[in-house]
């Protein structure tokens, strides 16, 4: 299997905690093809009171692409432009005002939380973001210890809440916790997304086809489809899963 997507990394360079540098985002974008993907949404982190930030990713963002088009990637891979916000705010009107990315310019919106968020919080947030024709998509959501209460994922779930975990989770040691619990869940077919979360080729590089393998063998291979080409597709022409 192969032609992937990768809906959640750090590859604009200069704009967050990612990648460094325009060289450093090829030399990424490089692996992610070794990889086997051939979409990228780039997701800058951005929270709701940055109000220069989305216009400032955008600006190094075309930059990636122009360099992207000028170098041997070029039509092997795409990219998109999206955000990681923090959901410390409410991020609606910066949302409706164009201060933050939905992901590929749709409707899908990619949000993370500090890691001792309340679950409360955790759901108003997302409330609102539908309330207001929005598809949250909560990120890697094996670093939420309120989201492994007692059907905490399921009220989330009925909600219309998408969930995202990390591929270096999937493939983690049998010892770690999240990568137990991210299996079950995998198992019952209740993740929506992968995503690389890489932040460049200094801190955590794009691993995506050992993650893939492992869904398709332990999940099978209609459940690997739906999560590693069909769902992703739906975010990139804004359709709902």
């Amino acid at each position: 299997m192969d032609g992937f997507y990768d809906i959640h990394c750090h590859l604009i360079p200069g704009v967050d905690d990612g990648s460094e540098s325009i060289e450093e985002s090829l030399a990424a974008l490089r692996q992610e093809c070794e990889e086997g993907v051939r979409s990228v949404i780039c997701t800058p982190h951005i929270a709701p009171g940055e109000t220069d930030a989305a216009d400032r990713q955008r600006k190094q963002f075309d930059l990636l692409k122009k360099a992207l088009s000028s170098s041997d990637l070029c039509g092997k891979i795409e990219l998109h432009i999206g955000n990681e916000i923090y959901g410390e705010a409410p991020a609606v009107q910066p949302l409706k005002d164009g201060l933050i990315h939905t992901l590929a310019a749709g409707h899908y919106v990619l949000v993370e939380f500090a890691l001792a968020e309340s679950f409360r919080h955790i759901e108003e947030t997302f409330r609102s973001l539908l309330n207001n024709g929005y598809l949250p998509v909560a990120a890697h959501i094996e670093r939420y210890e309120c989201l492994r209460e007692p059907d905490a994922l399921a009220k989330l779930e009925e909600l219309g809440v998408y969930f995202q975990v990390n591929t270096a989770t999937v493939t983690g040691r049998l010892l770690s916790r999240e990568t137990r619990w991210v299996r079950g869940l995998l198992r019952e077919e209740r993740i929506h997304f992968l995503g690389t979360d890489s932040h460049g080729t200094h801190y955590r590089p794009p691993r995506m086809r050992e993650a893939a393998a492992w869904v398709e063998k332990h999940c099978g291979a209609e459940y690997a489809e739906k999560l590693l080409h069909k769902n992703p597709e739906c975010v990139l022409r804004d359709e709902i899963i």
